[in-house]
């Protein structure tokens, strides 16, 4: 499978895109930061950064939670994080596995989550199998 990172590479493998642009299940307040190529456990994914304000985050959890069956999101140690992770389908081989957390934080509870600046969405297209 091919390792594009161009968008507007044509063919049937996968490229680096806005995935949640692509397949219409992007929350308006989840804002594009990247999309590499990259390594997770030893696999070939394409992995795309979103960020969301701390005060927008409790929204976006909601609805990945609803949308793509995403856990919600627990304290460890200094980080906001899901478990287990969620998953669109991509209409490629392989789902979109989606997760979301926390930049390091001294928040602990889930109502002062607007004191933190930044929340990650990452979603990840594995591009071969385990």
């Amino acid at each position: 499978m091919a390792w594009a990172a161009n968008p507007d590479v044509s063919g049937d493998d996968p490229v680096c895109a806005d995935f949640l642009q692509q397949i219409a299940k992007k929350p308006a307040s989840l804002e594009f930061v990247s999309c590499e190529p990259t390594m997770q456990a030893q696999i070939h994914v394409l992995r795309v950064t979103y960020r969301v304000a701390g005060s927008q985050a409790a929204k976006v959890e909601a609805y990945l939670v609803r949308q793509a069956h995403m856990g919600r999101m627990k304290r460890f140690c200094c980080i906001w994080e899901t478990h287990p992770s969620g998953h669109f389908a991509s209409g490629h081989e392989f789902d979109y596995d989606v997760s979301m957390a926390s930049e390091e934080t001294l928040v602990s509870r889930r109502a002062d989550w607007s004191k933190i600046k930044w929340f990650y969405v990452i979603v990840e297209l594995p591009l071969e199998s385990p």
